[in-house]
């Protein structure tokens, strides 16, 4: 009776461990799932002559509710000039979301050239934790138009001799050109000396002139009734970007928001009420350029009034500019 009873405790001890390894590790398995975010990057041509035209794509896959933070590239990628750049998204039936940031390159100095691993930052939540996801490197070979194994090349023709007669009258043919070339340079800067026009040249524009012409082009777009609510902030954000680097000499473009606004708080060249300005605005634009928020017209318009207010109020010779000072 004894070992029933040890037997019949022995099997619920065993029962009951297994439900809770199991639930254990069920939430264990849940708890560290992560969203499935894909990357990748990839050139139109990985060999090219000088001066061709090279187009770099990153494509970023990831399902709604991600932030994902796009890499900062300016100027030059992987010792690679930059001529143009530009964003796309689409969005499948599943509800992913389809990033493609494309890069425009140029480079007139041959060699193989080695585009780095980016890394690409996303979070599920404002106040998560970043992860990161790198881009594969891509290799290009930058080449001469002319094959230098070519098998019709061949060396020069050995020098041919000249009557002297002919050898007399190219020099006196060369000299006369060479006389009537001295008097028509004469005769020109003589000419010129009299009737010379004083050239107009122009005052180069003012950063708040730059602005409000990039706004006023922006506006005009109409990107908005195009459907095109993405590309319309991320122009409006690089205005307002681009007119801080200009106006107060801080580096706004090359930086991500987090660390331009780390540095913007620091600063004596923002009154308070400009930086939160600043700081509020750029944050809407990030929210619908990187976080699938969409919108409503009250909002959009209420951005592009919030950079033209912050234009206003800040350039040069502005009453809120000066009290600043």
């Amino acid at each position: 009776m004894n070992k029933i009873i040890k037997y019949v405790i022995f099997i619920l001890i065993v029962l009951v461990y297994a439900k809770y390894a199991y639930a254990d590790g069920k939430t264990l398995e849940e708890g560290n799932s992560k969203p499935h975010v894909n990357v990748n990057a990839n050139v139109d041509k990985a060999k090219v002559t000088i001066g061709d035209k090279i187009k770099y794509k990153i494509t970023i896959d990831f399902p709604e509710g991600i932030e994902v933070l796009l890499p900062g590239i300016k100027d030059e990628v992987g010792g690679i000039a930059v001529k143009d750049s530009g964003i796309e998204e689409s969005r499948n039936e599943q509800g992913r979301i389809t990033q493609k940031i494309w890069y425009i390159l140029e480079t007139f100095n041959t060699g193989s050239y080695i585009i780095p691993a980016f890394d690409i930052e996303y979070k599920t939540k404002p106040e998560a934790e970043k992860a990161v996801v790198k881009t594969p490197e891509v290799f290009i070979e930058v080449v001469t138009i002319l094959d230098e194994n070519a098998s019709d090349v061949r060396d020069i023709k050995p020098p041919v001799a000249i009557n002297k007669s002919y050898f007399r009258l190219y020099i006196i043919i060369a000299i006369a050109f060479g006389i009537l070339a001295i008097t028509g340079a004469i005769i020109s800067f003589l000419y010129r000396r009299k009737h010379r026009v004083i050239e107009f040249i122009p005052e180069p524009l003012s950063a708040h002139q730059i602005a409000y012409n990039e706004l006023e082009n922006l506006k005009a777009s109409d990107l908005i009734s195009k459907g095109q609510v993405k590309e319309y902030y991320y122009r409006l954000s690089n205005i307002v970007r681009h007119y801080i680097e200009r106006r107060f000499k801080l580096m706004a473009p090359e930086r991500t928001t987090e660390e331009f606004l780390a540095e913007m708080t620091v600063t004596d060249r923002l009154a308070e009420v400009h930086k939160k300005l600043i700081s509020n605005f750029l944050e809407h634009c990030d929210m619908v350029k990187f976080a699938a928020y969409g919108p409503d017209r009250r909002e959009i318009e209420n951005a592009f009034n919030s950079a033209i207010k912050l234009v206003d109020e800040t350039k040069e010779g502005s009453e809120k500019e000066a009290s600043v000072r």
